[in-house]
């Protein structure tokens, strides 16, 4: 029932080595960590029916999977995440 809307599969994350290990742009990749967010679209309902509605907008839920761990987001918590990764890509202003 969830749809993929983003992925890293071309462009996998690198792998963490550690609290005390520094990343750079040469780090290992975890090609085998998928990172994905899917979201429920409108179409689908708790009683199968096909009621969505006009607007086609997806449920408001979101499913962050980074490897074979998922988590289920809200809106709150979803607009917590952006912010915060908003914020950062701005103090961070580009490659180091």
């Amino acid at each position: 029932m969830w749809g993929t809307i983003f992925d890293l599969e071309d462009n996998p994350p690198y792998r963490y080595e550690g609290s005390h290990i520094l990343p750079s742009t040469d780090s290992p990749r975890d090609v085998g960590c998928p990172v994905q967010l899917a979201e429920i679209p409108s179409h689908i309902t708790r009683d199968g029916r096909d009621d969505q509605p006009e607007d086609w907008a997806p449920w408001p839920w979101l499913r962050l999977s980074l490897g074979r761990e998922d988590a289920v987001l809200d809106r709150g918590q979803v607009q917590g995440m952006w912010e915060s990764m908003g914020a950062w890509l701005e103090q961070t202003g580009g490659d180091r």
